[in-house]
């Protein structure tokens, strides 16, 4: 299992099965909602245009570009959500765009998105959920939806390169080292609770 195993001694082909282990270039189906993750302004800029490229593929409801933490954009700070909101804009997103604006970390996107999506939730009896963020945030950020989110909604993760971004992290040290976070992260959500342990 994942939790016993000693972190320094795992493999590169160990790591990327963790981080990567999961296919999330396929289509998911028709979906209430997008949730896209912010980060990095040049994350975001990825991440906005892969919610846009999703959202010409399959009937979406609204999407909610989630972020709290400011940045420094276009010579002013501006939540995540705001830049976002401005990027899924320009991809060409023309579904509702909702902003959420509290959330500074993964956990509090999916919780704080939770609360924007009470009053679906009291009104649907299923809801479909896609999370889009980069690559190698996705094993993580999905697990946890599944984790915070009720039964009643079904989670999926999605970004259009991801195959080739999961082929590519090796020859890139600025990916190398984002996967090499992502995996210590994904063992303290292990040790919390909120992703199930796993074989490797």
């Amino acid at each position: 299992m994942f939790s016993r195993a000693a972190a320094e001694g795992l493999t590169e082909e160990q790591k990327k099965r963790i981080v990567f282990g999961e296919c999330y270039s396929a289509l998911p189906p028709p979906c209430h909602a997008v949730l896209v993750l912010g980060g990095g302004v040049d994350e975001m800029q990825s991440r906005a245009a892969n919610a846009a490229a999703l959202c010409s593929r399959i009937p979406v409801g609204k999407v909610i570009a989630s972020g709290g933490a400011v940045r420094e954009f276009g010579g002013a700070p501006k939540a995540e959500c705001m830049i976002l909101h401005g990027f899924l804009h320009e991809a060409g997103v023309t579904a509702e765009i909702i902003e959420e604006h509290d959330s500074k970390d993964t956990i509090e996107n999916i919780l704080y998105t939770f609360t924007l999506l009470k009053n679906d939730l009291l009104s649907e009896k299923h809801l479909t959920v896609a999370v889009v963020t980069s690559p190698w945030h996705l094993r993580r950020a999905v697990e946890i939806a599944k984790c915070l989110m009720p039964r009643t909604v079904s989670v999926y993760g999605y970004h259009a390169l991801y195959d080739a971004q999961r082929l590519a992290w090796e020859r890139s040290p600025e990916l190398k080292a984002c996967a090499e976070n992502e995996l210590r992260l994904i063992r303290e959500a292990v040790e919390c609770g909120f992703i199930d342990d796993f074989e490797i």
